[in-house]
């Protein structure tokens, strides 16, 4: 008996012919032209049906089967409930090689990450080989770049490595659920749940790290918050010009959703007040201004309530105890340090010195680093 040989995924699809899709308002999207057909382990990507006519129309009579076989290849196999199936046994991308459904999981991109490939959102590890440019982004498990991170967007569940280091150009951001290491990075953000290493500089970038934070060359410019070890190996600070703070002691992203939540609170209350000014001095869209307020007053409550709930949290599980900044080289005026309740602004120009708080002060200890 003949089989029709059904896919659930497109067989034909060539990442090579993208072409930008119009949205139902008649945009055209150039930046996700869906360069990758991704598949989870256990999904179905084929199965044999029995043909008791003739082909449907439409379907290809290549993938007519005279027995019951599947194309099985690396990273699928049959389905153990549904001998008639094939699923995919990894995560990953699924296409045809050599005449067999393959499942690769690593995902080599021989280009730059531009109009040509659009946005890449991948299951598995990403390798671009070429650079990724301002406006796209790339997701996946582990990335690496082999060239430049323009002012890109880059998050990654794992590690994230760039080999020619990162020009953000003030919107490039960076997001790791493990590792991030770079040569260098500069105007960017840095969003990072593992430990964070920096081979040169770190210019004006703002860095949120749970582990820690390692600067081989300098550290200018931006703000970092850390609750672990800050060590910058040749000059921390630019100058008075340059302003450069640290912050630790709590949890980073926990800072960094109370940063979030009072800007919102600083946006609501200026919008509050000047609808409440409406309110009293228009009437005739009176009603429209007042549930207007009604709303952003609502709002504004439940922030300030989140406030107080995130602020008793990191109170509650302080990690001043562990906090230190190690700075074996120079340290430049300017530089702000904040430290649990303990703040303080360098004035003078330092060397070697390790930096950290003792009955709520700060306090700076020389050398840096001890001999074992």
């Amino acid at each position: 008996m003949p089989y029709q040989l059904v896919h659930h995924f497109d067989p034909n699809f060539d990442h090579m012919r993208l072409t930008p899709h119009e949205e139902a308002e008649g945009r055209v999207d150039h930046y996700n032209l869906g360069y990758v057909q991704n598949v989870v382990m256990g999904q179905v990507l084929a199965e044999l049906v029995p043909l008791d006519k003739d082909l449907p129309a439409g379907a290809n009579p290549a993938f007519v089967r005279q027995a019951e076989s599947l194309p099985i290849g690396p990273n699928t196999t049959v389905n153990p409930a549904q001998p008639m199936q094939l699923v995919a046994s990894a995560n990953g991308y699924v296409f045809y090689h050599q005449n067999r459904i393959t499942v690769k999981t690593l995902l080599n991109v021989r280009r730059d990450v531009d109009f040509h490939t659009g946005n890449i959102v991948f299951v598995g590890d990403v390798r671009v080989h070429g650079s990724v440019r301002s406006g796209f982004e790339v997701h996946g498990k582990n990335i690496l770049v082999q060239k430049t991170v323009e002012g890109a967007r880059i998050i990654a569940q794992g590690s994230i490595t760039s080999q020619n280091g990162v020009k953000g150009g003030k919107t490039a951001l960076l997001e790791a659920g493990s590792d991030i290491r770079l040569p260098f990075v500069e105007n960017a953000e840095i969003r990072c749940r593992g430990n964070v290493l920096i081979d040169a500089s770190c210019m004006h970038t703002d860095v949120w790290v749970s582990g820690k934070f390692v600067v081989r060359g300098r550290l200018q410019g931006g703000a970092v918050y850390s609750n672990s070890v800050v060590y910058v190996q040749e000059q921390l600070g630019g100058g008075i010009g340059t302003p450069t703070a640290i912050t630790m002691g709590y949890d980073p992203f926990m800072l960094r959703r109370l940063k979030s939540v009072d800007d919102k609170i600083s946006h609501l209350e200026a919008s509050a007040e000047q609808l409440e000014m409406l309110c009293s001095k228009s009437a005739v869209h009176k009603q429209e201004y007042c549930t207007k307020l009604n709303t952003a007053q609502t709002k504004l409550a439940a922030f300030r309530r989140e406030r107080v709930s995130l602020w008793e949290t990191m109170q509650a599980s302080p990690h001043m105890g562990s906090c230190r900044i190690l700075v074996p080289g120079r340290i430049r005026p300017g530089v702000e340090v904040s430290i649990g309740g303990a703040y303080c602004t360098i004035n003078d120009f330092m060397e070697n010195v390790c930096i950290s708080s003792r009955g709520n002060e700060i306090v700076f200890d020389t050398p840096a680093m001890k001999s074992k």
